[in-house]
């Protein structure tokens, strides 16, 4: 494939890390994850089913016309003060909006009678999109989008109004709620008194039932979304004194429980980060807005929170694509920095959350180097323990392959893989297994079952350089395998190696070494052109802007392959990913080590454009 590399580049074999600096040989484990499986396990089934039992008793009780009385209660007379919508709208999204294309979470339901809220749902997650109305503000983004959206409130009425699973879900009742409350100036304008009226009493009909049953939300990002918006519901309508005080206890009693000492979520999911921060930053404005006093918890979640937020991101201002996350509309991280006054600077290894990163020059590289959290807070858990994505400038180079939460089951199962990371794989096997099947996912989730329980990593950091070492046990028990890697930024950030090692751990029964084939995968974002140079053992990368890269690697056959990006939500992209493979060797201690480098490159069109700079005259 032609390159504007410079051809000139030297066919050296790959250097060691430089001497590694002495680091603390303290070793610290996670206290936040590290819960013995089997007893969690059984609980967590204990609980769910009872919750799932009580759960179904509720709503027979729910969609009685009883039930509706008692949520008539003293009629709020205005909106208080509107909370500020932090996520940007889109004109295109508006446009298929306008044309009855409702598209959520991959699947599009085409509604020519107008009202999708009758139509069949594409499937749970759709259906709670669609009925949480967090879309609304893609409408708010063009002129006379506002009719269609009051022609969908009542049309949303009309048909789930009284009564509808997914739609009166807390954490569903707690979005719709936020998102009619930020929008109603725009859905007030053009209508009349009436129509206002009858607006407000049905959101105070809805956050009375969500004030009795957000405590019931799921565990995690629901149950936080639920107590926010009951939060929210009480400070911007007239009569919710009692379900802000209520919603803001709540509120705090989740974050001591979710949000980590570093300012991480649990979940290690960025872009369920994100999401809580938004609504917090949310919550916070309204109760400043108010005269409301921000309890110090909520105030100090986000002083952790948002320097977090600026770890995860990479040089084109998204986030990394670890554990489910993707990289976030464009706005979205910036809405929140642009409010941060501290403007705190990011931790370059976050302990508790379980990540580290790395900034030299203007390359940016993450790396996973926590164990997963277990249990319920796994349902978003991906099998990529020490994977790391890389970036220069503006520009990203190696990548995770993200989220396939819309694409169906079998490509949400392989998204979560080991082999779509940017790590090492033995005999084709992830170093975590999910739990599948309609039945236990119904009542647990896809959640953890099996995974890497001592990971450990220490870094070094001296003049401008880093050396990280970091390992898992996630092939232990398959395999009596330690995945090890050693990973080396120089201070301009123009040299990123690594070294990935198995190291046994137990001799074989019968004295013979069972040999296990392994692959070292570097997934590449689709921007990146790719070529094999032609020593076979090296592959030259062009960035959009002219920027060159060269990877080598010994140890191992190195290939390409092809792989799939989906950094975004409903776009999958076609792209390639660098292959080492190998075989383990018979050695009882050292099974098997791979030496490897990114190395920058100067394009041709650059000096080029360089020497041209340089020869000619100024202007008189």
């Amino acid at each position: 494939m032609p390159t504007t590399l410079n051809a000139s580049v030297a066919e050296a074999e790959i250097e060691p890390l430089p001497p590694e600096a002495e680091i603390a040989p303290l070793r610290r484990r996670n206290p936040h994850v590290d819960v013995a499986l089997g007893l969690d396990a059984f609980f967590d089934l204990a609980r769910a089913t009872t919750r799932a039992s009580y759960n179904l008793a509720l709503e027979q009780v729910f969609q009685t016309p009883i039930y509706r009385l008692t949520l008539r209660g003293p009629m709020p007379d205005h909106i208080i003060r509107a909370p500020q919508e932090l996520r940007p709208g889109k004109t295109r999204l508006a446009k298929q909006l306008l044309n009855g294309q409702y598209t959520f979470c991959g699947d599009t339901l085409q509604c020519s009678d107008q009202n999708p809220f009758g139509a069949r749902p594409l499937n749970k997650a759709w259906e709670a999109e669609l009925h949480g109305f967090a879309w609304i503000r893609h409408l708010a983004a063009v002129e006379g989008g506002n009719k269609r959206a009051r022609s969908l409130v009542d049309a949303w009425y009309e048909t789930a109004g009284t009564w509808n699973t997914q739609a009166w879900r807390p954490d569903v009742i707690a979005r719709r709620l936020m998102s009619w409350m930020a929008h109603s100036k725009f859905l007030f304008e053009g209508a009349d008194i009436k129509w206002q009226s009858d607006f407000i009493r049905r959101m105070a009909r809805q956050a009375r039932h969500l004030n009795r049953t957000a405590g019931m939300a799921a565990p995690g990002e629901r149950k936080m979304t639920a107590a926010i918006g009951l939060a929210l519901s009480g400070l911007c309508l007239s009569e919710g004194t009692r379900r802000a005080a209520k919603g803001l206890k709540l509120v705090e009693r989740e974050l001591n429980r979710q949000i980590l000492s570093d300012g991480g979520h649990i979940s290690r999911c960025p872009s369920i980060h994100l999401s809580i921060l938004l609504d917090l930053i949310m919550l916070r404005q309204v109760m400043s807005n108010t005269n409301t006093q921000c309890p110090d918890n909520i105030q100090h979640a986000i002083d952790r929170m948002t320097p977090m937020l600026r770890f995860f991101r990479h040089g084109d201002g998204r986030l990394g694509l670890f554990n489910g996350a993707t990289e976030e509309e464009n706005g979205a991280a910036d809405a929140v920095l642009s409010r941060d006054e501290l403007n705190a600077a990011p931790l370059l290894h976050a302990r508790h959350s379980g990540y580290q990163r790395v900034k030299a020059g203007k390359t940016t590289a993450l790396i996973d180097t926590g164990p997963p959290p277990r249990g319920r807070f796994s349902q978003r858990m991906h099998a990529g323990c020490l994977s790391f994505e890389l970036s220069a400038g503006p520009h990203r180079l190696v990548v995770n392959c993200g989220d396939a939460r819309d694409h169906g089951l079998d490509w949400r199962i392989a998204c979560r893989t080991t082999a779509a990371h940017s790590t090492l794989t033995v005999n084709d096997t992830s170093s975590a297994a999910f739990l599948w099947g309609r039945f236990w996912t119904g009542l647990l989730g896809e959640r953890l079952i099996a995974g890497p329980t001592n990971v450990v990593s220490e870094r070094e950091d001296e003049n401008g350089a880093t050396w990280i070492n970091a390992s898992h046990d996630g092939y232990v028990e398959s395999f009596g395998l330690i995945h090890e890697r050693r990973l080396y930024m120089d201070a301009n950030g123009e040299d990123f190696r690594g070294q990935d090692t198995l190291l046994r751990t137990r001799d074989e029964p019968d004295g013979q070494t069972v040999n296990q084939d392994f692959a070292l995968r570097f997934h590449l974002h689709p921007d990146v052109r790719v070529s094999m140079a032609r020593d076979s053992q090296s592959v030259l990368l062009l960035l959009p802007n002219g920027d060159g890269w060269r990877f080598r690697a010994a140890g191992g056959t190195v290939g390409l392959s092809e792989s799939i990006y989906l950094g975004r939500p409903g776009a999958m992209r076609k792209t390639t990913q660098i292959v080492v493979t190998g075989v383990t060797s018979d050695d009882p201690r050292e099974a098997a080590s791979v030496k490897w480098a990114f190395h920058h490159l100067k394009s041709t069109a650059s000096k080029k454009s360089k020497r041209k700079k340089t020869t000619e005259p100024e202007p008189a």
